[in-house]
């Protein structure tokens, strides 16, 4: 990604807003999946409370990602440690996967959403449904590219945190500590 002009300079590691948009977007991928891996196992009064926790996480993340998109666009990352340049490679591209997956499972989960009439609701307000809901088996598609994107994040995720501690015990560089809060 091109870096813009940035006010300060992190030195090793990054700021704490990229810090906390990383680590936040993180819990908050795994608390979105767990819930859509595990709303059957609740009882089933509970269903659309945690469906809506559901939704509402996925639009916060929608969010998130654009404001963690222009925090690196405009905010230089810290000096990068050496790779050799296949592992260089691996890292943009995965982090590019990432970055797209994070994007896109909300958005698909948003559209099935729709796609089904449902509302949306953010506790001061709500959204009506944007349409009539269509059939089931026109939406389940559209509901299992969702559920294949999220484990494509979730597996991409775990590569990433692997990759890191890779870096922090095997290759002993700073790597995972530019990430790393303060110590």
């Amino acid at each position: 990604m091109a870096d813009i002009v940035t006010l300060s300079s992190h030195g090793r590691r990054y700021d704490a807003v990229a810090r906390g948009l990383h680590w936040g977007m993180a819990g908050l991928i795994l608390v979105a999946f767990a819930l859509g891996l595990t709303v059957d196992l609740f009882p089933k009064s509970w269903e659309g409370g945690l469906v809506a926790v559901h939704k509402d996480i996925g639009i916060g993340l929608i969010v998130l990602v654009v404001l963690r998109l222009l925090w690196r666009l405009t905010h230089r990352p810290p000096q990068r440690v050496q790779h050799t340049a296949l592992v260089g490679t691996a890292a943009k591209l995965g982090h590019a996967a990432l970055y797209g997956l994070m994007a896109l499972v909300p958005v698909i989960g948003l559209v099935y959403s729709i796609r089904r009439g449902q509302s949306f609701d953010f506790g001061l307000f709500a959204l009506p449904p944007f349409q009539a809901a269509e059939p089931r088996d026109i939406t389940r598609p559209i509901r299992e590219w969702h559920e294949w994107a999220a484990y494509a994040l979730i597996g991409l995720a775990g590569l990433h945190a692997l990759g890191a501690l890779w870096h922090h015990v095997i290759r002993k560089d700073d790597t995972l500590r530019l990430m790393l809060p303060k110590n």
